[in-house]
C-alpha cells in the first residue's frame, strides 16, 4: 500500500484536484446559471444583440384594454377648478398657450423632458405676468394639467424657476 502513490507527484495530484474542481464548479453553474453566463458572455463579446435593452421595469407598457370608458379629465370641485374670468387679457392668453401645449403632449407617450422646456419657453414670452401676482395661480395651473393630463408631474417650486429661465 505504501508504493501506491509513490508514481504520483504532489505538483501532478494537486493539478488533477483542481482541474477536477474547476470542471465541477463549471458544470454546476451552467446547470443553475446559464441564462446569466450567456448574457455575460454575450455582453462581453459584443455578439448580444439586447445588450443595450431598457430593463423591463422602465419599458412603456400600453393599457390592457382601450375598450374602457376613461374620462378625459377627473372632476375636481367647483374651488379648485381655474376660473380665467378673473384675469387680466395677458393671464388668459399664457393660460390659453400653456393648456394647448399641455393637451397636444397628452395623447403622445410620457416624455417630461420634451414637455418642460416647450413650457418654459412660453411662459418666457410672457415676462410681465412673471412680475404678476397670478404667478402662482399660473404656476398651480401647470402643475394640475400636467397631473390631470398625466404629462409630467411637477411641483410649484420647479415650474416657479422657469419663470427666469
Amino acid at each position: 500500500m505504501n508504493n501506491l502513490f509513490e508514481n504520483i507527484s504532489w505538483e501532478n495530484y494537486l493539478f488533477f484536484t483542481g482541474t477536477l474542481g474547476i470542471a465541477t464548479y463549471a458544470l454546476i453553474g451552467w446547470k443553475y446559471y446559464r441564462k446569466e453566463i450567456t448574457k455575460i458572455i454575450g455582453r462581453l463579446s459584443g455578439m448580444q444583440a439586447d445588450s443595450k435593452d431598457i430593463p423591463a421595469a422602465l419599458q412603456y407598457q400600453a393599457p390592457e384594454s382601450a375598450d374602457k370608458a376613461i374620462p378625459d379629465r377627473p372632476t375636481f370641485p367647483e374651488e379648485i377648478i381655474w376660473k380665467p374670468d378673473n384675469f387680466s387679457v395677458e393671464v388668459r392668453e399664457l393660460a390659453k398657450r400653456l393648456l394647448s401645449c399641455i393637451n397636444e403632449a397628452t395623447g403622445k407617450p410620457y416624455d417630461p423632458s420634451a414637455l418642460i422646456p416647450r413650457l418654459k419657453y412660453i411662459l418666457n414670452d410672457f415676462p410681465e405676468v412673471a412680475a404678476s401676482r397670478e404667478r402662482e395661480d399660473i404656476n398651480a395651473f401647470i402643475v394640475r394639467e400636467c397631473e390631470n393630463t398625466g404629462t409630467a408631474l411637477l411641483s410649484d417650486s420647479e415650474v416657479d424657476r422657469w419663470w427666469s429661465a
